[in-house]
This record gives C-alpha cells, structure tokens and sequence, in this order.
C-alpha cells in the first residue's frame, strides 16, 4: 500500500526514535554527539533512498493508509525493544527471545483461526488455508528462514541491546536500507547517485562514531 523509498525512509527514523524514547522512558542519557551522528546516520538513509535509480517493480504509488501502517509498525517495534531490554534485566536474551516467537506465533495462529471462523458465519466463501498446497521444498526453505531470518536475528539483537544502551544500538537500524541498496545494485541491476553513496558513507561514519565512543556513555545505561 505505499512504496519502498517511503517505507525506507520511514524506518531510517527509526534510530531517533528509539533514542527519544530511551531518554524519556529508558533513563538512558545521549551527548550532543551522539544525537548529531543519529541524525546524520538518517539524512543518510534519506540520501541512499532518494539517490538510487530504483528497478521498476510496477505501478506502485503511496497511499496514506499504506504510510500510516509503517508507522505504525515502527512504534509497535519501538516498544517492544524497550520492552525487551526492561526483560533483559532479569532474564537472559535467549530466553526473551523464545518467549518473544511463541507469543507472536500463538496471536498469528489466533487471528488466521479467527478471520477463518468469521467467514465461515458470515457464510462467505471460504479459501483453503494458506499452507494447504505447499510443496515441502517451499517448508524447508520456510523453516530455515524463520530460523536464520527471524529467530537467530532477534537473538542476536536482544543480546546486543542487552550490552550496549537502546539509543545507540538504534543507529545500526540504519544499516538495513544501505545493505537493501547495495543488494538491489549486485542482484537487480540498480543504479546508485552520488547521494547515495555519500549517504551511505554518512552512515557507516555514524555508527564507527557511536560504537568508538561507547566508552564515554555514562555507565548508568549498561547492564550488568
């Protein structure tokens, strides 16, 4: 329901979010130079998004209910790595994390039940279930994404928000446009402008900065 530049730059605000929110409800505390390179990391994205030739993938043009989903996803997002690092005081991130799947996996269960069982009362046709005709390539292929993509991801970024504060992890969030651009440019023949790469660099230089001067944060933010 709206484009990829949009949504791309939607989620490179998301590093100044999480850092808004650590301040004011985490505790958390962040100099002027760590806000200047949170900045600087999203004009960055802004850049790589708005400064490459994307691949044309149809006839897609934003709409206000597709933007809003985004955003709210974004804020769904941002509470729970809050969350997840309030849980992380007292539980390990692999425990946070397995907790984290089963809960998000016995609501997907509940709502495709139920949008099934509201079809049926409304006696509306009824479609198979989606997994009906899948081929066991298409499950194996599946498994090993929820375990790579999904499971190990979280685990990892639940460990590393567990170690450093949320405001400064955030400013790797902006990794994942630069990585998307530079994939559409090696696997789908995509362009990018001189934009681009100064965005990109801005936000590599971003995240050195922040990562080489975690010795300065207060020591209040880390946990033990």
């Amino acid at each position: 329901m709206t484009t990829v530049s949009h949504a791309a730059l939607m989620v490179g605000v998301m590093p100044v979010m999480l850092a808004a929110a650590a301040v004011l409800f985490a505790g958390e505390r962040l100099d002027w130079v760590g806000w200047l390179a949170l900045f600087c990391s999203t004009a960055g994205v802004a850049m790589v998004t708005l400064g490459g030739t994307r691949a044309t993938t149809g006839h897609e043009t934003p709409t206000l209910a597709g933007d809003l989903l985004v955003i709210t996803s974004l804020i769904i997002a941002l509470a729970w790595i809050l969350l997840s690092k309030k849980l992380m005081k007292t539980h390990s991130p692999l425990v946070v994390t397995a907790y984290t799947i089963f809960s998000g996996t016995a609501m997907l269960v509940i709502c495709a039940a139920c949008s099934r069982l509201f079809a049926e009362f409304t006696h509306e046709s009824v479609e198979p279930m989606p997994f009906a005709h899948v081929s066991a390539e298409a499950w194996v292929a599946l498994a090993i994404s929820g375990i790579l993509c999904t499971a190990t991801t979280t685990l990892l970024w639940n460990w590393g928000i567990h170690h450093v504060p949320a405001s400064r992890a955030g400013v790797f969030l902006n990794i994942e446009p630069v990585l998307g651009s530079i994939l559409g440019v090696q696997l789908l023949g995509e362009k990018l402008g001189p934009f681009a790469w100064l965005g990109g660099a801005l936000i590599l230089a971003a995240a050195i900065t922040l990562t080489t001067r975690g010795h300065e944060t207060e020591p209040a933010v880390f946990l033990e």
